[in-house]
């Protein structure tokens, strides 16, 4: 296993390791720490994706007395057929269990005798997802959606006769919900590469339709590889995000270069889509703004209209990053305002934008923006950037004892009030830290330091020369007539705060953002505040107002 970890380090981080002169213990300690829960054999029950909490006991008690995964699916299936009142004899039922059919049944008469809950939309499928560990998910980038999502985003004009695709479909929960409009399963069709999942989005389908005799249309397959599906009137789906792709992904489709599977999918959906048709998918928030992912929005931005962007935040159990879904049609002649909450935004905005970005706003900040950027103005691309110190293992390098160098500083230290004291010290030796910036950079006379992991703009003044670990970035700004106090003030204002938010939203301060900040070409010369800057932009009470009632919410 570790050999396996050790094969998806980058060849940088393998050079860094060897400069560091890491021994075979040091590694695997590394190894353990970068699999990032792609090993990670946990299990925990994704209360999200559940219906009822309530029914959360007894899929605990399930999964602790598992042993066998697919016997217990397998069972579990069979015992809910029963409950519907549908016969495991029947031809076409039969066939689906035949070929799931489980070498043991040592467990059978206990999963055959429970009492199962009826309310829940996808019980084998929370059960299922209990079963997998944190590694297995994270590797397959496999994480159900919650039904309270699927009610919000799911179209409410799917048509009776729509046809329907889920190309990543799991255990069917997009395909359970359009068949509350679709009356026939025959125009119900999705895949996985996962042969349980599939097992289970078919067992749902047959009871979701009890009263009709058919083989649900559910594939065992790469939806990514060559299929013969055809196209369809309504394609949604959750496709797996981060997930390990193949190589020949990227020759077949050169447009995506990031190499991420969502991005894949969205690519390879739009070949299956009837004309007039629409596309739905549930992503990572990155997708919106994060600079890798230019390639995909450019894609989106020259095919389709973006419909509608929802913000959901964090939903996902063990998964640290927002959700959002795109809903897309194919483009016309003529546009249409996106839709993003309870604003509207012109799609022109967005392929305007610096990376494509699709910046969470509504045409009045728009306008605003437009003015704010009116003016002639200076940015900080003279200036002298830095990373803070990346020690490749600050459990070695980074100590309580003051014996042990000098006091280190990170991110959390940093304030707009200024830097706090730090009870850490580190042993300065360049030569061994895995990535370092330029010494006179940290001892550099005047330095600003800003938190690199933060959705809001942090600056504080160093003037003592001190070291910062690399949650935190340094800047040394040059930009004529500005002191480097008052890039500060601006960086921290209110003003700057609201153009950094709308314009990129980012949970990281990147320097590529920073550099698109506009600076009056003519720094006042007396005391800057807050409302002398907004003054400098020639902006009325009302929108002073809006400003700063929108970053009082961030």
């Amino acid at each position: 296993m570790i050999k396996l970890i050790y094969m998806l380090v980058s060849k940088a981080t393998k050079n860094n390791w060897k400069r560091l002169n890491l021994n075979a213990q040091d590694i695997e300690k590394k190894l353990t720490k970068r699999a990032n829960k792609r090993y990670s054999k946990k299990l925990f029950i994704p209360k999200e994706y559940s219906t009822d909490v309530s029914n959360v006991e007894l899929i605990t008690d399930i999964v602790e007395k598992t042993i066998d995964l697919r016997e217990c699916i397998y069972y579990l299936a069979v015992n809910l057929l029963n409950i519907n009142g549908l016969s495991t004899t029947t031809k076409y039922i039969y066939e689906v269990l035949e070929e799931f059919e489980p070498k043991s049944d040592k467990n059978a008469q206990f999963y055959l005798s429970l009492k199962l809950p009826t309310d829940e939309k996808d019980f084998l499928g929370c059960v299922y997802q209990s079963l997998l560990n944190e590694g297995s998910k994270n590797i397959k980038g496999s994480y159900y959606t919650p039904q309270s999502i699927l009610e919000e985003i799911f179209p409410n004009n799917i048509d009776s006769s729509s046809t329907f695709l889920d190309p990543c479909c799991g255990t069917g929960s997009f395909l359970l919900e359009a068949a509350n409009s679709i009356t026939s399963p025959e125009q119900i069709f999705g895949c996985d590469m996962d042969e349980v999942a599939c097992f289970i989005a078919k067992i749902n389908l047959i009871i979701k339709f009890k009263d009709k005799e058919f083989r649900p249309n559910i594939f065992n397959m790469d939806f990514l590889g060559v299929n013969n599906l055809g196209n369809f009137d309504i394609i949604a789906t959750n496709p797996p995000w981060g997930a390990l792709s193949k190589p020949d992904y990227k020759k077949k489709y050169p447009q995506i270069t990031s190499d991420e599977s969502f991005s894949y999918f969205i690519a390879e959906c739009s070949k299956h889509l009837n004309h007039g048709g629409k596309m739905l998918f549930v992503l990572p928030e990155s997708v919106l703004n994060v600079k890798v992912h230019s390639d995909i929005r450019k894609f989106i931005l020259d095919n389709f209209q973006i419909e509608k962007i929802n913000l959901f935040g964090r939903v996902f159990s063990k998964v640290l990053t927002g959700v959002v879904s795109l809903s897309l049609r194919e483009r016309g002649e003529t546009q249409e305002d996106i839709i993003i909450g309870t604003n509207r935004i012109s799609q022109s905005f967005f392929e305007g934008n610096t990376n494509y970005n699709f910046s969470v706003l509504d045409n009045y900040d728009v306008q605003l923006l437009d003015k704010i950027y009116s003016k002639p103005y200076l940015t900080l691309k003279d200036s002298v950037w830095a990373l803070g110190i990346v020690t490749g293992d600050n459990s070695r390098f980074i100590s309580e004892n003051q014996k042990n160098g000098e006091k280190i500083y990170s991110g959390k230290n940093i304030s707009k009030d200024g830097i706090s004291d730090s009870a850490r010290y580190i042993l300065y030796d360049r030569t061994q830290f895995q990535q370092v910036a330029s010494g006179d950079i940290y001892r550099a006379k005047e330095k600003l330091v800003y938190k690199f992991i933060s959705k809001k703009l942090v600056f504080a003044y160093d003037d003592k020369q001190r070291l910062f670990l690399n949650s935190a970035n340094i800047l040394i700004p040059k930009l004529d007539g500005y002191s480097i106090k008052d890039v500060m003030t601006f960086l921290n204002s209110t003003l700057f705060q609201y153009i950094y938010s709308k314009k990129f939203n980012e949970l990281k301060v990147l320097k590529g953002n920073l550099l698109e900040l506009p600076f009056p070409v003519k720094c006042p010369d007396n005391d800057l505040t807050d409302d002398k800057i907004f003054e400098l932009y020639d902006l009325t009470n009302d929108e002073i107002s809006y400003i700063k009632n929108t970053v009082f919410k961030l």
